[in-house]
């Protein structure tokens, strides 16, 4: 644990300007996605899920360049259909009956940089891949389901060896949480106050990545009855890069409010906004 030695040797020095960008949806964000398995043009990509009451969309985005790489829906699909799977640059989505039926009826690939539908299964759920073949079941009434393997790029039958689970590659990862319970609670909590001067309450979200310590908090500024959410950014040579406080309405679905990488850390500002902070590169 890093924490522990940068406790020892903290210097503070002036904090380093990090490049923030903020962009919106068009709807509330309801999951996030990254490719468990990625290809060299898709570690920087996040795929959205954007739904309210009555519409549905999906989306990716490039955090390296900042830009929305595709943000639609799909004719082939209706309000039932959830993004279950991000591998390889292909986008799996189940297409459910209803909420009265949760086994899926549908299994459809979209390609997460051009935004097109790749393949469509009427009838197949997804097991698993490793990035390149793909394991399909289809249930039959009163027998075995039936087990086929097949290339994850076109959705065609191949004579080739189930494939084998794979471990995640991604470099995209969510903070652990210390709840005040945890015997590290109190060494983190020393951390942020030696550094910012406010006290954490609550639960902190922390991570290490590539050097640089991350800890999301919350805490009571001056004079105040309700809490207020931080930010604070630490790298390896014990420089405080970042300490802000976030203002934030975030009561979603979606999976953590915030990822992070070697180079960004994504937070989910709004419903329907994110803030995409790049950290320095070595």
């Amino acid at each position: 644990m890093l924490l522990l030695a940068y406790l020892k040797e903290l210097t503070l020095l002036r904090p380093i300007l990090l490049t923030s960008q903020h962009f919106s949806f068009s709807l509330p964000v309801w999951r996030i996605l990254y490719d468990t398995l990625p290809t060299k043009e898709t570690a920087p990509l996040l795929l959205f899920e954007l739904r309210d009451k009555n519409q549905l969309k999906w989306g990716t985005f490039d955090c390296e360049t900042g830009v929305m790489c595709w943000e639609h829906s799909f004719p082939e699909t209706t309000w039932w259909t959830s993004a279950i799977g991000f591998y390889s640059g292909i986008i799996l989505l189940h297409e459910y009956a209803g909420s009265e039926q949760p086994s899926p009826k549908k299994l459809i690939a979209i390609d997460a940089l051009t935004g097109q539908l790749t393949w469509s299964l009427d009838g197949c759920k997804f097991e698993h891949t490793d990035g390149t073949n793909l394991q399909t079941s289809k249930m039959r009434p009163e027998s075995a389901p039936i087990v086929e393997n097949r290339a994850i790029s076109t959705g065609e039958v191949v004579d080739l060896p189930f494939p084998s689970t794979q471990s995640i590659l991604s470099q995209w990862r969510a903070p652990v949480t210390y709840e005040e319970t945890n015997p590290y609670y109190e060494t983190v909590a020393q951390f942020i106050e030696k550094i910012t001067g406010n006290l954490p309450k609550k639960g902190i979200n922390y991570g290490e990545i590539s050097g640089h310590l991350l800890f999301f908090y919350y805490f009571y500024s001056a004079n105040a009855v309700s809490l207020s959410w931080s930010i604070l950014v630490v790298n390896s040579t014990k420089t405080v890069l970042l300490h802000e406080t976030i203002l934030s309405d975030v009561e979603s679905s979606a999976f953590g409010d915030y990822l992070y990488d070697n180079h960004h850390i994504v937070l989910l500002k709004k419903v329907d906004e994110i803030t995409v902070i790049k950290l320095p590169r070595p």
